[in-house]
């Protein structure tokens, strides 16, 4: 059992946001595909993420295996994968060290996973950006199989989580949120208990706050996770929202090529793709159109029917409109009626 302790301050800190991201769900759904504890709840999903794709003989798995491998607070929250897979292209060689050996430490990975590759992470500067590519390369490919044809229901599902907390927020208060959370938390003001057990941690906030967030594929122990540059910076408490076989087998399933196929029927093929694409993460109109490899007129131009027919919402940031699937537009793509 983890209990985390609140002060005032950190009350007033505690939000909760829809999800870190794409990319932080690519991550822990490799720690949950190497989980043999996982296995009765997410085998169908695991079966075909097998069939599909040969990711644990690839030596970056390793880094995921068993370990508490924190890059949400390298990346930050990102939106789209490729705004995350930047955001671990571009984090400073000390920050990533400090978390690869972090996990190394906690869970003794080191005999699992030293190999000149993995070692050129954080040991060898010359080879640091060739094999720090890799990585992104290995996540973005995996992420293709394992999370992308998911993500638009996982997302709907995020959202759901999120106004239902809000709501429960605005009514009672943060006390009467933390109260809310699922079966596994109990809020004993003013701590915060999740799990069961021997005790295995004691947190202090001590005015940092903390920050829910909903997950699909986070199942692992109860942890907490902290940015290893920022002391001051919010925790991270992930919540499982696959709780029940029922729960993997709505969230994970694959749409058959039928109702893939009577989609691009009503739609049209390309206007079908761009749902699809806009479904992978929010996105502007120019991401939208690299996406789709098209120019910028015709993404445009989808997005605007998509938009009139309910299926994605438009909303304006400065000078760019990010497009996001709507509930009505995940349950078409996904085949739900």
């Amino acid at each position: 059992m983890l209990r985390i302790h609140f002060t005032g301050e950190d009350l007033a800190k505690t939000r909760l946001v829809a999800t870190w991201g794409p990319l932080a769900e690519t991550c822990f759904s490799l720690m949950t595909l190497q989980h043999h504890n996982a296995r009765a709840m997410f085998g169908g999903w695991g079966q075909r993420v097998h069939r599909e794709s040969a990711v644990l003989a690839h030596p970056a798995s390793a880094l995921f295996r068993d370990a508490v491998l924190d890059l949400f607070t390298v990346t930050g929250p990102a939106a789209t994968l490729d705004e995350g897979l930047e955001a671990l292209r571009a984090a400073r060689q000390g920050h990533l060290q400090a978390e690869i050996n972090g996990a190394i430490e906690s869970r003794a990975l080191y005999s699992s996973c030293s190999t000149p590759w993995t070692g050129a992470l954080w040991g060898d500067p010359a080879r640091s950006r060739a094999d720090r590519q890799e990585l992104v390369n290995f996540l973005e490919e995996y992420h293709r199989v394992a999370v992308a044809p998911h993500w638009s229901l996982m997302q709907s599902r995020f959202h759901a989580e999120q106004i239902s907390h809000a709501r429960i927020l605005a009514e009672g208060g943060v006390e009467a949120m933390l109260a809310g959370l699922p079966p596994g938390f109990r809020w004993r003001s003013p701590v915060l208990e999740i799990g069961r057990g021997p005790l295995t941690g004691d947190i202090k906030l001590t005015g940092r706050g903390l920050t829910l967030v909903p997950s699909a594929f986070c199942q692992t122990r109860p942890i907490t996770y902290s940015s290893a540059t920022d002391d001051q910076a919010p925790l991270l408490l992930f919540i499982p929202l696959i709780r029940t076989i029922s729960d993997a087998a709505t969230m994970l399933t694959t749409p058959d090529r039928g109702s893939a196929r009577a989609l691009e029927t009503l739609l049209g093929r390309t206007r079908a793709h761009a749902l699809e694409a806009i479904s992978q993460g929010p996105c502007t109109t120019s991401q939208l159109a690299r996406r789709l490899s098209t120019s910028l007129s015709t993404a445009s131009e989808h997005a605007t029917v998509l938009r009139e027919a309910k299926l994605i919402t438009t909303t304006r940031h400065g000078s760019a409109v990010i497009h996001t699937l709507t509930a009505v537009g995940a349950s078409l793509l996904n085949g739900i009626p």
